[in-house]
């Protein structure tokens, strides 16, 4: 039991075990770049070397005007900008970085500055050239100019010179700097865009089940979970420059147009997601109203984007995912709260609880309230959201195997009905048809009883007209002739005496055969013990050979002890019936009783003969009941002795063995092992009885 239940806890404990593995492995693929250790050779802006800030209103400075403004002007940045969505154009201001090159002079390895998020719609770096600012722009709404064509917004720097960045965004206000140099960045780029792209195939893996499984299933609920994950693979290719680098040049801009769509459009489809899973025709009907409108509520705010209002109204776009979130982890708690805990659950209750907590920080930080400088906030956003999907998916890919089991089992119950009402009728026409059996059986039970007993009063009328006649015959042959022919020779007088004594004998034996074996099968019988002379065993069994014409006896006893403990009656019964077979089937000549102790525990009693003999197969045949000898025509017999010499023998505790003599005859072997203490007959023995 110890074990099957231990087995059965191992297979319930597998599928979360693998899920939090899986997520494990996922989250360590997606944070590797920030789990691992960066080059030494770079230069964060805000944190490592500081900024100057400069807030434009209105964006109508010029690269001139600000560089001519004192630097009271500016504000001190010692932290990465975030300043959220906001009108306002930003200028940095950075002074001369220095950054020693790696085992070559500057000039070979050449310093890069990266700036992330790649979403920013205009950045344009100054530096100084020749006595003039020396502009270049980027950006994912840039139309002019030369741009590296990776995610990064990158920019390449004159060593020892200082610059100035002009930032403009719709998207939110953040800025993520770095100076490189050449092969630092190259190390970077490498490390980050590999776990970007493990993101993204999952995420692209990941919407292709999810539709194939709405495509196969045609479920509502996979259909809103297929377009809420093709929401996010395109907003996620979006919001971390994918686009940019997918699209041809002239469509590039349209990726700025991209983010702004997918922030709006995508709490629609999470709140699809949410209303299907598990608000849809349920109780929790106002909270189904609830995530309506919040997937609502940011479609309204589409028209901001051709009114030049967006900033005003993204917060809305940003806010709305997180406070879908917060409603889905309400219901998923107290469904796990009201109902038995289950995997399924669980599962809800996990994804639900981890986009609230987590999501708060992503919309704080979007909405410029808060910031985390060592991860992007849309890599932070992203990498919440391919977890919390996958959890998902897990959770309703489990509610379908139970709903499936379920089903199976429903399907069980109704075969099982379905068989049981088959059973019931088969078992009407079994019980009928049981009914005329037993009345046949009866019948037949009835004619079979009748023809046993008749067969075996018949066999007993036939060992009354043979085995009881001759020996009668024997005695009134030689009672009439003493009466008719009476004489005084007393040779004569015992001769005709003894014939009498032998018939009379043969009677006695034939009635102790015929009451004992019907004795023999009774289980209350028991053996009364009791110290016999083997001498005397042996004389009594003797005295048929004595009264044969046609045998001649030798007794030997000398390798036996003076007395055994037995049943005497019944022992001298068996050994009295072989002696009687030897006589009666046995050719004329020496008849040899012998008794010998085999080992101190075994008495072993022998009669042979000198022939004819028996077959291996009539030698095993002879002891069943009713069974005779080869030479039926000469002499014969009810059946009985040898079956009842066996039996007695086995209620001892030995057997009965025909084998060969060394004359050519037949040499029976009685065994009769020494008595133990309170013996009782086994069932197999059939407790015996006293005559």
């Amino acid at each position: 039991m110890t074990t099957h239940g231990s087995l059965r806890l191992l297979s319930r404990l597998a599928l979360p075990a693998w899920l939090v593995f899986s997520l494990g492995l996922v989250v360590c693929f997606i944070l590797s770049p920030a789990l691992l250790h960066l080059p030494a050779k770079r230069l964060q802006l805000g944190t490592d070397l500081p900024m100057q800030v400069l807030v434009d209103p209105q964006g109508q400075w010029s690269i001139d005007q600000v560089a001519s403004m004192p630097m009271s002007a500016f504000m001190q940045l010692d932290v990465p900008l975030n300043k959220g969505y906001t009108r306002d154009v930003y200028w940095l201001k950075v002074q001369a970085p220095t950054i020693a090159a790696d085992r070559t002079p500057p000039r070979h390895d050449p310093l890069w500055l990266e700036i992330l998020p790649s979403y920013l719609d205009h950045v344009t770096l100054y530096q100084p050239q020749d006595g003039a600012w020396r502009a270049r722009d980027s950006g994912d709404a840039a139309r002019a100019g030369p741009r590296v064509h990776i995610r990064q917004l990158v920019f390449a720097l004159t060593d020892d010179q200082p610059f100035i960045l002009r930032v403009q965004t719709t998207s939110p206000m953040q800025l993520d700097a770095t100076l490189w140099r050449s092969t630092g960045l190259m190390t970077q780029v490498s490390r980050v865009e590999w776990a970007s792209g493990v993101h993204q195939g999952i995420n692209l893996m990941l919407a292709l089940l999810i539709i194939g499984a709405a495509l196969a299933l045609r479920m509502r609920n996979l259909t809103a979970m297929a377009v809420a994950a093709v929401a996010v693979l395109v907003h996620g290719a979006a919001d971390r420059g994918y686009l940019q680098v997918w699209l041809p040049a002239h469509l590039a801009p349209w990726a700025d147009l991209a983010v702004s769509l997918g922030t709006l459009m995508l709490p629609a489809a999470l709140a699809w997601q949410m209303r299907e899973l598990l608000t849809r025709r349920t109780r929790w009907q106002r909270i189904d109203k609830a995530l309506l409108a919040l997937g609502c509520l940011p479609l309204l705010c589409l028209p901001s984007l051709a009114l030049g209002t967006y900033q005003d109204w993204a917060w809305i776009g940003v806010s709305a995912p997180w406070a879908i979130s917060a409603l889905f982890a309400i219901v998923a708690w107290s469904n796990l709260l009201r109902e038995r805990i289950s995997l399924v659950n669980v599962l809800m209750v996990v994804p639900s609880t981890m986009y609230g907590l987590m999501g708060l920080y992503v919309t704080a930080a979007y909405v410029g309230l808060a910031s985390l400088p060592t991860l992007e906030t849309s890599v932070f956003w992203q990498l919440n959201t391919l977890l919390v999907n996958i959890v998902i998916t897990v959770a309703v890919g489990a509610g379908l195997i139970q709903k499936f089991r379920e089903s199976m089992a429903r399907q069980a119950q109704l075969v099982e009905s379905l068989a049981r009402s088959e059973h019931a009728l088969e078992e009407r026409v079994r019980q009928r048809t049981a009914e005329l059996l037993r009345a046949q059986n009866a019948l037949q039970a009835a004619l079979h009883g009748e023809r046993t007993l008749r067969l075996e009063q018949r066999q007993f009328f036939n060992m009354v007209n043979h085995e009881f006649r001759t020996p009668l015959a024997v005695v009134d042959s030689a009672a009439t002739e003493q009466q008719t022919f009476p004489t005084a020779d007393i040779d004569d007088q015992l001769e005709r005496a003894a014939q009498i004594r032998r018939a009379c004998r043969r009677l006695t034996a034939l009635v102790d055969n015929c009451l004992v074996s019907d004795r023999l099968d009774a289980p209350a019988l028991r053996l009364h013990r009791a110290q016999v002379p083997i001498s005397q065993l042996l004389e009594d069994a003797a005295q048929l050979v004595h009264w044969s014409p046609r045998h001649h006896l030798r007794l030997s006893a000398r390798d036996a002890p003076s007395q055994w403990e037995c049943d005497p009656m019944l022992v001298r019964m068996a050994l009295s019936n072989l002696v009687d077979n030897a006589v009666k089937y046995a050719q004329a000549g020496e008849i040899r009783i012998c008794a010998r102790l085999q080992d101190p525990q075994l008495l072993q009693l022998t009669v042979s003969d000198d022939g004819p003999g028996l077959t291996p197969e009539a030698a095993q045949r002879i002891f069943e009941r009713f069974e005779r000898g080869q030479r039926m025509d000469q002499t014969r017999g009810f059946g009985l002795g040898l079956w009842v010499a066996r039996r007695i023998a086995r209620l001892h505790g030995g057997d009965v063995q025909a084998t060969p003599s060394e004359q050519g005859g037949t040499c029976f072997v009685l065994t009769l092992p020494l008595l133990p203490e309170n013996p009782q007959a086994s069932p197999a023995q059939a407790a015996p009885v006293a005559a």
